[in-house]
């Protein structure tokens, strides 16, 4: 009996499962290794398909999977060493997409812009711009804090054009409320390169964004400062009476305002499109198969006109924008307040538009263009024209998205409530822009119509958002698909299996 009980013991032994090490470990322990050991976008941010196809540890809620990767691994060191080395290298690199969090603070640091654009516009409406002579990025983070410091900064304002010939009779009081407007224009810049800077540094580092868009957010950045640059090399030109005739109103140079607000836009324009687009993929990659298929509608030829038109008309938008810049800079619409006539007719006379003293050379060949960005009736003029020309594009556009059937079949409703939302704007902003001429350029209806402009050229980045095909993220979409498609062909056997 006891030699056959010996015996046999190794015959047993032989024939008795061989289980996994971590099969004796609870299976909340297995699981808190794999979230730990997980990156953070591919346990948290990325859809469930991209995650489990991603995932470089294995899976402990399916039995089948952690049979296979059992048979797979041959000793625990070498399952231990596959997932550190795993886990080191995606530490070490971007993820596929970037984070949620960083698309609503991108789209927070554009509602930021949006802010202080329009709060720009009520300093230049004031008369509040060239309050503060100097240009201290940091010790001019605080006002003046007695009364010393006070009549110091009034003693500066007393030396510039503006003061000797506009504001000979100001007294201090009156100065803090323009020098107060100026200050916080420039403490809302500052914020806005701060809040910016710094969590976009934290984002790249802690691998919160793709290598795109960490590229992206590095150039936004550098935007940033190169608009700091700007508005003070715009303030800078309305301290010297060089650059406007002897005795007429100061104001700083129309081409340097026209530059700051442009780059203004540009920073606004580049964040938000971009936190659309990561909210976008997100929403795309929630469901690749209803994702692929609307890409692959928005890439049938017959939407390629309707995409250039939405293209087209962000452009003319924004140039319109930049005409009305000029026309802020030279006070332009404080003449002609009526509409549709300019004088006696449609136009001012055409020695008016073209005055040979805006030229500056001998042969005047300079005349055409220096009469277009310097002669406040053709400026306005020119405004007119581009504002009308926006306003009938967007028209034509929403016309042809619901007479043409292959673009009402094709625009999905977002889209179609984008453009919507674009004739909606284009209308408020010409009401706005009338309103504004005729009642005499007031600071309330001409800082709504500066917000409107913003607003329309917001809502057509909003439609291109809608209708663009992300080729990139199109190439994730069909490797998640193929993905889905594979993890659904493994699991109807193994339900067959079990019925």
């Amino acid at each position: 009996m006891a030699s056959m009980g010996s015996g046999s013991i190794p015959m047993f032994r032989s024939l008795a499962p061989r289980f996994y090490k971590d099969f004796f470990s609870c299976r909340q322990t297995l699981q808190r290794q794999n979230y730990a050991t997980t990156p953070f976008f591919k346990r948290s941010t990325a859809p469930p398909f991209l995650r489990k196809a991603s995932s470089p540890i294995f899976n402990t809620t399916s039995k089948r999977s952690f049979t296979s990767t059992s048979n797979k691994l041959t000793s625990t060191s070498s399952a231990a060493s596959a997932a550190e080395s795993v886990a080191a290298s995606s530490k070490s690199s971007f993820p596929k997409i970037s984070d949620k969090i960083v698309a609503y603070w991108l789209l927070g640091s554009a509602a930021s812009v949006f802010g202080i654009v329009i709060f720009g516009g009520l300093t230049r409406l004031t008369e509040s711009g060239l309050s503060i002579t100097e240009w201290r990025p940091v010790t001019g983070s605080l006002p003046p804090l007695n009364t010393a410091d006070w009549e110091s900064e009034f003693a500066k304002y007393r030396e510039s054009p503006e003061f000797h010939l506009l504001n000979p009779h100001m007294n201090l009081s009156e100065f803090k409320k323009i020098y107060y407007m100026e200050w916080i224009h420039r403490l809302w810049g500052r914020f806005v390169g701060l809040s910016f800077v710094l969590p976009a540094v934290y984002f790249v580092a802690k691998r919160r964004v793709s290598k795109p868009m960490a590229l992206r957010i590095t150039g936004i950045a550098g935007m940033i400062g190169f608009q700091g640059f700007l508005g003070w090399w715009m303030v800078k030109s309305g301290l010297k009476d060089d650059l406007f005739a002897p005795g007429s109103h100061p104001r700083v140079s129309q081409y340097r305002l026209t530059a700051h607000l442009g780059a203004a836009f540009a920073v606004y324009v580049a964040m938000l499109w971009n936190g659309l687009a990561i909210l976008r993929s997100h929403r795309l990659l929630s469901d690749p198969q209803a994702g692929t298929q609307l890409l692959d509608t928005l890439r049938n030829p017959k939407l390629k006109i309707f995409r250039r038109s939405v293209a087209g008309l962000a452009l003319l938008v924004f140039i319109t924008s930049m005409s009305g810049a000029l026309v802020a800079g030279l006070d332009a619409g404080l003449i002609y307040n009526e509409f549709p006539w300019m004088g006696q007719g449609l136009a001012p006379p055409k020695s008016e538009l073209f005055d040979e003293r805006y030229s500056r050379r001998e042969d005047k060949s300079d005349l055409w263009w220096r009469n277009g960005l310097e002669n406040p009736s053709l400026v306005q003029l020119n405004h007119r024209i581009l504002a009308l020309t926006t306003f009938a594009s967007v028209i034509a556009l929403s016309i042809y998205s619901r007479r043409s059937l292959a673009v009402k079949n094709l625009l999905p409703r977002s889209a179609k409530k984008g453009v919507h939302g674009v004739l909606g704007f284009a209308c408020l902003q010409v009401t706005l822009g009338l309103s504004t001429l005729l009642y005499l350029v007031p600071i309330p209806l001409a800082s709504a119509h500066q917000a409107g402009s913003l607003f329309l050229l917001t809502w057509v980045f909003v439609l291109g958002s809608r209708i663009w095909h992300p080729s990139r993220t199109a190439r994730l979409l069909k490797l998640a698909a193929k993905t889905q498609g594979q993890q659904l062909s493994r699991k109807v056997p193994e339900a067959a299996r079990k019925l």
